[in-house]
């Protein structure tokens, strides 16, 4: 959270105190208008800003700030009419803002989930349980406090009731939205408007509390709650617009914001239980609304294990192929570089020490420049089989670059195997092949390495025996000799047989 939105957010919270604070002192009339004034204001500025962002934006974000706009009118024009009213006495004027207010708070919600990022279906589903799980807590909450200890008043406070239904579904499908976990920048926006839809239908339900309980409308906090949330929803229209990521599980597992659907599910069952102290009973809608409520839970629940389940599964697979990928070549389907010195060192430092053979193709750039890179593609990729065919069971086939093959023998790595093997794999590729509908014929040179020495010496010594087959005509295979001793200079050069 920046430092100006804190700001922001100090002055809205110090202004709905501040009402708090003197609103006992004057009439209730009075307080009323003044109330209604404070949010005409803050509302109307809010709906000025976000029309202005939707001049300027595009998309979804252009869409959530019209509908955004739509709902900060409606408000306005709501507490508008019953400031009309309170001033003029205008009983229709007070239930056209009444149904007014409601439109608005059902506005605000869905203007934050055009904000927040797209969730796929299976997430989508989740949240509408979430919804309604909540949304039978929130129910069991305002029927333990508010219509059962109404009794007499109901009848009353039953138009009231009506009205702020809409409300607490409006803040329920809020509460869950600002439940993913969404970017920091990318999720003040709809966080703020989802707040603002939150407090005002806990405010809405502190009215009606109030009304039933035949206290001033303001008690209890719901007067500056009034004033806080059009000052959220003002806030919220001067942060800039989020930057939608692809969604992902993540935003819809992790982070603190997760809990919130549990906080009203917590509360009803805490309530329950103090009613089961204080009564040793509960009413019949109370018992149904929890059992609904927990069996969604559960459904919930259900469903994130099968989420879970199938994220597993898919994270194995994506670590397995990953784990391909870095020790396999993406064009053969051979083991890599790495493979060679990961699986090679351990099977070149084995007792009696290991065998290598470098394999070099002789006549594959002419085809190559002749063809095409996609035929010479081709003919690795058929020369690749051919080497996997000839090697032996535990041999390691890999290509180390270009047209650059080697083999590191399991054991017995010994020079015999090792020449009757590389026999074996000159005579298989240089058979004839069919690339892109004609006859190929490319050879190869093979240099050998034998002994104690260590992989990364043995890769030498074998390259220094391929160039000298090469030298001796191609086509064949060269073992490598240790040169001579210093002492005896006509012989000082590497004999190879």
């Amino acid at each position: 959270m920046t430092r100006s939105l804190r700001a922001r957010l100090s002055v809205v919270i110090a202004l709905a105190i501040a009402f708090q604070v003197i609103v006992p002192f004057v009439s209730l009339p009075a307080g009323r208008s003044i109330s209604d004034a404070l949010i005409l204001l803050l509302a109307g500025t809010g709906a000025v800003s976000f029309g202005r962002r939707a001049a300027t934006e595009t998309g979804r974000n252009r869409a959530a700030a019209v509908v955004a706009s739509i709902g900060a009118i409606t408000w306005a024009s709501a507490n508008g009419l019953f400031l009309a009213s309170e001033l003029a006495g205008m009983p229709f004027a007070y239930l056209a803002g009444a149904v007014l207010s409601v439109a608005a708070a059902v506005f605000l919600p869905v203007g934050m989930h055009l904000t927040s990022p797209p969730v796929r279906a299976a997430e989508g589903l989740r949240g509408l349980l979430d919804v309604a799980a909540v949304s039978g807590a929130v129910l069991a909450l305002v029927w333990i406090y508010i219509l059962e200890p109404a009794n007499d008043a109901l009848t009353d406070s039953a138009y009231t009731a009506a009205l702020i239904a809409p409300e607490v579904i409006a803040a329920t499908f809020a509460l869950v939205l600002m439940s993913r976990n969404l970017p920091e920048a990318s999720g003040e926006s709809p966080r703020l408007l989802g707040s603002a839809a939150v407090v005002l239908a806990v405010s809405a339900l502190l009215g009606l509390r109030n009304q039933v309980a035949e206290q001033p409308w303001y008690a209890g906090g719901a007067g500056a709650g009034f004033i806080l949330a059009a000052g959220l929803l003002l806030i919220a229209s001067r942060v800039r617009a989020p930057e939608f990521a692809e969604a992902g599980t993540k935003r819809h597992f992790a982070g603190p914001w997760a809990i919130l659907p549990y906080i009203p599910i917590v509360l009803a069952v805490a309530a329950t239980a103090v009613e089961l102290v204080h009564d040793d009973t509960l009413a019949g809608p109370v018992v149904w609304v929890l059992l609904t409520t927990f069996s969604l839970v559960l459904a919930r629940q259900f469903m994130t294990v099968a989420i879970v389940g199938r994220l597993a599964i898919t994270l194995e697979q994506q670590q397995a192929e990953l784990a391909h990928q870095a020790h396999h070549d993406a064009l053969t389907g051979l083991h890599n570089r790495a493979a060679f010195n990961d699986l090679g060192r351990q099977m070149t430092a084995a007792p009696g020490g290991g065998a290598i053979l470098l394999l070099d193709l002789d006549g594959f750039k002419p085809v190559n420049d002749r063809l095409g890179h996609a035929a010479g593609d081709d003919v690795l990729v058929t020369i690749a089989a051919r080497l996997t065919a000839a090697a032996r069971p535990g041999d390691l086939v890999v290509r180390l670059g270009g047209d650059e093959f080697a083999l590191v023998l399991t054991a017995p790595a010994t020079e015999a195997a090792g020449r009757r093997l590389g026999a074996d794999i000159l005579a298989a590729v240089s058979a004839p092949m069919q690339i892109q509908g004609e006859q190929v014929t490319v050879g190869g040179s093979i240099g050998m390495a034998t002994g104690t020495h260590p992989l990364g010496e043995l890769l030498r010594q074998a390259d220094i025996a391929m160039y000298a087959a090469k030298a001796a005509g191609k086509g064949t295979i060269r073992t490598y000799e240790p040169p001579v001793p210093a002492a005896d200079p006509p012989r000082q050069r590497a004999l190879l047989s």
